[in-house]
């Protein structure tokens, strides 16, 4: 039946008729086929098979070549209660062959499936927070999964079971996986509870009528040498014993501290069976794993959980079902990019063992609930967990008479990112219009996205925080969304009473006007900026027009790293490479100039002979979908998981420009926008700077 799972238990020999081969038969019903789509097909893997007519797990594959986690979003927006109701009927949906290659991205698709967001308390292992903020808990977090070394197999368990508060699911992500083994099998609750009730029906009673407590020894700091190493201090968010004790005491649990500082706690009695939604009985719980797994230097086997009146559990029987559990467990192979979804009380899951030759990174997300989706906006979810939306209002350029109504104009239509900077001028009057739309109760300052950028002049440590401060002051607002790093450029400083916004040359007044450079490290400032993130002044910090090499340095001793990068990109310029990049670490991108040549024209940094709206291709593509060539490119831009930041004054162009949402283009057609690439930037400091400010001042080579 394949090497990755076993299909016979060596007690029931029934399991043959309940689960077979997936290969051999379709079983697919309606909940599972109207989650096809012109996007998403239904599929299979090597490790599929069927439990009782059903393939197990089901798996959703997608249409074409490509299908990356922005289309998933989409997916994902219009079909998440659907998804819902196919992992409760189901157990697991396994998402094949998609391209999600980051946290991040992976974050951003599951903010989409309408699952709420819960905190990670009481778990045991140790954890560590990839994307999310557990002080502002708005969409699911991503992390670590269990960190057991590699030669331990984790037993099936449903998710944080032994608290009164499980999740209803969770879900898990592979970034790479070059090992042999290490898959997370999975196996049906209800196939385990009939086991239990053909074969051992009296120990199933005790189960269901006395339920179980779980009892576990945990440090004072977490122990990253045990799989279940999780400090109390971890497990309730606590800083204190008093204050682990008031969680505790909330939930339930029972206490002893040890002399040595370790605290054993002891569970109320909470069910080992659930009866689900549909009416089903389940065998959902933490049983096998803490009653063969939790073992380390402060715990042995077989003492971690108990019957709710105290007595032990039956040895021979525990045996029995751990043998029934993992022969019958469907063990499918991790590929980058998998991830599934499992509904907590129908699916358990656990991991392999795997070898230490290779690299092996899966993560994991837990949820509670639902939410609404469709009300919120397209977004790119980044590090902090925040949402930066996918369209935002570009407004450099926008002259300072129009710029209130522009900004109010664009939000009323559906905008949420407004993106300024000191250098365009116009900052007291982009707040003006977000502060009307905030009075007139169009949006809270929560629902805005509002990003700005540091000036070349304000590099060194000293002077960040203070041209921070001038920018929140100007747009009226206490915190910035996003605060970016204009250029790679170090000028010298010029005071804000002297001239501002100070632009590129130093002395305007002088014979010779032309910039004056101050070479200050990318450290120095990037230190002062995650400064600015401690101190609660700006929630996301990053970089504008910069390419891999200096990323990458910045990476190597960020303790914050940086969330986007903002850099010309267009169809002429499409940098495939820094997309690439960006998205495998995790780090947003958003591309301005998205039109390209248009934004240049009344510069003379351009001609009518530049646009890419001129081109056939585009022009075709328009025709063939509906749309303007406008749309056509923008929408490759979104499509390409950039956020893209448009400019206009005019209501018609905005609402054109947001409307984007409501088509996909195919792999060819985003393959013939691509070939249109030239590698040609317009806005380059190389070549400007020279002729405007009499200074030769390249940063791309």
């Amino acid at each position: 039946m394949g090497a990755e799972r076993g299909l016979n238990s060596t007690v029931a020999g029934e399991v043959d008729v309940v689960m077979s081969d997936a290969s051999k038969t379709g079983g697919y019903d309606d909940t599972a086929r109207c989650l096809e789509t012109n996007l998403v097909k239904l599929g299979s893997i090597p490790a599929q098979v069927m439990v009782y007519g059903r393939p197990f797990p089901l798996v959703l594959q997608p249409r074409e070549k490509v299908c990356n986690f922005f289309q998933l979003q989409e997916y994902m927006r219009e079909k998440h209660a659907e998804i819902q109701n196919a992992a409760s009927e189901y157990g697991v949906v396994w998402f094949a062959g998609f391209e999600v290659k980051s946290p991040e991205e992976w974050a951003s698709v599951l903010s989409n499936t309408g699952l709420k967001e819960m905190p990670y308390i009481g778990g045991a292992a140790v954890r560590k927070l990839i994307v999310g903020n557990e002080k502002r808990l708005t969409d699911m977090n991503v992390v670590t999964t269990n960190e057991s070394p590699p030669s331990e197999a984790i037993p099936f368990h449903c998710e944080l079971a032994q608290t009164p508060n499980p999740p209803d699911h969770i879900s898990f992500w592979c970034k790479v996986n070059t090992t042999e083994g290490g898959a997370t099998p999975v196996l049906r609750t209800d196939l385990v509870y009939n086991f239990l009730l053909d074969h051992y029906p009296e120990a199933l009673q005790n189960f269901e009528s006395l339920g179980v407590k779980y009892v576990r020894i945990v440090p004072e700091e977490d122990d990253f040498t045990s799989a279940q190493g999780r400090s109390y201090k971890s497990m309730f968010k606590a800083n204190s014993r008093e204050e682990a004790e008031k969680e505790m005491a909330k939930d339930g649990w029972n206490w002893e501290w040890q002399p040595n500082g370790d605290c054993k706690t002891i569970s109320k009695c909470l069910p080992a069976v659930r009866t689900t939604a549909s009416g089903k009985k389940v065998f959902c719980n933490q049983v096998i794993a803490a009653y063969f797994g939790w073992v380390d230097k402060r715990n042995e086997m077989r003492k971690s959980c108990v019957f709710g009146n105290g007595e032990p559990l039956p040895a021979a029987v525990m045996d029995d079902l751990k043998q029934f559990m993992d022969d019958n467990a469907v063990a499918c192979r991790w590929h980058p990019g998998d991830f599934m979804l499992i509904d907590n009380y129908m699916a358990y899951h656990s991991r392999q063992t795997f070898s230490t030759d290779g690299r092996r990174k899966v993560m994991a997300s837990i949820a509670k609930g639902t939410k609404d989706v469709k009300s919120k906006c397209h977004h790119l979810t980044l590090s902090s967990g925040d949402r930066m939306p996918s369209v935002g209002l570009g407004t450099w350029k926008i002259p300072k008479d129009k710029t209130a109504e522009s900004v109010y104009s664009a939000i009323t239509n559906g905008y949420r990112l407004i993106d300024e900077a000191c250098d365009y001028g116009n900052e007291v009057e982009a707040g003006q219009g977000i502060n009307q739309a905030i009075s007139e109760g169009i949006v809270s300052r929560d629902d805005l996205f509002i990003t700005s950028k540091l000036w070349n002049t304000y590099h060194r440590k000293e002077h960040v925080k203070a041209a921070c401060l001038k920018t929140l002051k100007d747009l009226s607002v206490e915190y910035l969304d996003l605060y970016l790093i204009h250029f790679p450029i170090s000028l010298k400083f010029v005071p804000f009473e002297k001239r501002y916004p100070p632009e590129w040359i130093y002395d305007p007044e002088s014979a010779d006007k032309c910039m004056v450079e101050d070479a200050v490290p990318m450290r120095e400032t990037w230190e002062a900026m995650q400064e600015l993130v401690e101190e609660g002044l700006v929630r996301n910090i990053g970089l504008c027009n910069v390419g891999v090499s200096m990323i990458r340095d910045i990476l190597s001793y960020a303790k914050i790293k940086p969330a986007v990068l903002q850099v010309e990109i267009h169809p002429y310029n499409s940098q495939q490479v820094l997309l690439r990049y960006c998205r495998e670490n995790g780090i947003a991108i958003t591309a301005f100039s998205n039109l390209g040549a248009s934004s240049y024209l009344e510069l003379n940094m351009s001609t009518k002979a530049d646009s890419c709206l001129e081109e056939e291709c585009v022009r075709k593509l328009a025709e063939k979908h509906g749309k303007t060539p406008a749309q056509i490119v923008l929408r490759w831009g979104v499509q390409r998981g950039t956020a893209i930041i448009p400019k206009s004054s005019k209501t018609h162009r905005l609402v054109e420009n947001i409307s984007l949402f409501d088509f996909n283009l195919s792999n060819d057609d985003m393959m013939v926008i691509d070939s249109l690439n030239a590698n040609k930037r317009f806005n380059d400091p190389g070549v400007f700077a020279e002729g405007a400010f009499n200074t030769f001042f390249p940063i791309y080579e």
